[in-house]
């Protein structure tokens, strides 16, 4: 435990496009009398709801410093993870490696260093030399590399960012006879869906590289502190990365379990974003303040059990079946916090996608955002019929096909097809 009061966390990810773009979508925006006054934008989810406890200006692009590195980070763990390439590699820096712009491993050509080291100088004290070797062996080239994070931002849903290089320092150049810098561009939101993804494939990978609070390195003689201020702070805290440039302000992605036990029922873990801060101290302050508050007033409590019958409704209208979701349902949220449902009824291709929900329930907070979503199914899934239920259903389907009546894309009752797409 910390000096305050605070707990702990893990989270599973639920699917790339539907997890992290509908469930950091802006419908799941609540608001909170806490105000983070030391950052131009902020965000705070919690993993296992994908609820926004907390937003400041979290769409407005921004410079990225070097959060870039997280995708840099991703990008290798893929590859390790198809075995492209190994922890135990050992890289040849070449020339245009060496760079002692910002903070840097001291790199020199030649110098023959292993992807393991690479990566924790990365991500421990933002090597952009290291950073730049990485994405070398990796890619093949700068060039490709580059390529792969705007490829796999685009592909996870980071509607507002754009790479330029694998660090995030500003690049100088010219046009039209006139100096110009540019930099990696992303917004607060766009980081924690990058920070979410990371946890939810590679947590222990991820962990194992961002929990430590030293990086040492005898042969380049350094012995240098994680630059992430909230390590020392939060024992619960595990990750992530901080970043500056002038353009950017002083940014931070920071991450803290919380732990069954208590008042949390189950585990959970915050991810959060602090972007634009004046100084180190301000980040820090901005970090410690958000976790302080919302640990304090929230907790994450189990709302719904795995089969329980949420809501029954007349599949085309016809046949009455209970709806229940397939997994326990928890959210983090006040104490007091009370939420309105609203059903969302689907049309599913019964042939296609049988193991499709046939309605969610929306959480409603008391601003009137959707806290979080519920899918729910028929309390007997379609794939566990029988051979007379799926007949049966087939031909409810058809019929419903035959009258028009399933063509509707905002029914008012689950709607079984044959014809038509699921939406």
């Amino acid at each position: 435990m910390r000096n305050t009061r605070f707990v702990n966390t893990t989270i599973k990810f639920v699917s790339i496009s539907l997890s992290l773009l509908i469930g950091l979508s802006p419908r799941s925006m609540a608001y909170t009398r806490f105000s983070d006054r030391n950052s131009r934008h902020a965000i705070v989810v919690d993993t296992k709801s994908d609820r926004i406890v907390y937003e400041k200006d979290s769409l407005t692009p921004t410079a990225m410093a070097s959060l870039s590195k997280m995708m840099t980070l991703l990008i290798t763990f893929d590859d390790l993870k198809a075995r492209k390439v190994s922890m135990h590699d050992q890289v040849k820096i070449l020339a245009s490696d060496v760079n002692r712009d910002g903070t840097n491993m001291k790199l020199n050509e030649g110098d023959i260093v292993g992807l393991d080291v690479l990566l924790d100088s990365m991500m421990i004290i933002s090597a952009n030399d290291s950073a730049l070797a990485i994405a070398r062996h990796v890619g093949g080239d700068y060039k490709t590399f580059v390529k792969r994070m705007n490829d796999k931002a685009s592909e996870i849903g980071m509607t507002k960012t754009v790479f330029y290089n694998p660090n995030g320092l500003p690049i100088y150049g010219e046009k039209y006879g006139k100096k110009i810098t540019y930099e990696n561009t992303t917004c607060a939101r766009d980081v924690a869906i990058l920070s979410k993804f990371l946890y939810d494939n590679y947590e222990k990978e991820l962990t194992n590289i961002t929990s430590k609070k030293r990086f040492v390195n005898t042969k380049k003689q350094i012995d240098e502190e994680n630059t992430n201020p909230i390590l020392p702070l939060f024992k619960e805290s595990d990750g992530l990365k901080t970043g500056f440039t002038d353009k950017a302000g002083y940014c931070l992605a920071y991450s803290s379990r919380t732990n069954r036990g208590g008042e949390n029922d189950v585990d959970n873990r915050l991810i959060g974003v602090s972007m634009g801060a004046p100084s180190k101290e301000a980040r820090r302050d901005s970090a410690y303040n958000t976790l302080d508050f919302i640990t304090q007033k929230y907790k994450t409590k189990n709302l719904y059990k795995k089969g329980e019958v949420l809501a029954s409704k007349n599949i085309n209208g016809m046949i009455k079946t209970d709806l229940c979701p397939d997994e326990n349902i928890s959210i983090i949220k006040r104490q007091d916090e009370k939420f309105k449902q609203r059903l969302v009824y689907k049309r599913v291709n019964i042939l296609k996608d049988y193991d499709k929900p046939i309605a969610q329930m929306q959480l409603i907070d008391a601003w009137g955002n959707i806290a979080t979503s519920v899918d729910l199914y028929p309390k007997v899934a379609l794939k566990d019929a029988n051979f007379i239920e799926r007949a049966y259903y087939s031909g409810l389907a058809l019929l419903g096909d035959i009258t028009g009546s399933t063509k509707s894309d905002k029914p008012t009752y689950p709607v079984f097809t044959i014809m038509n797409e699921s939406n």
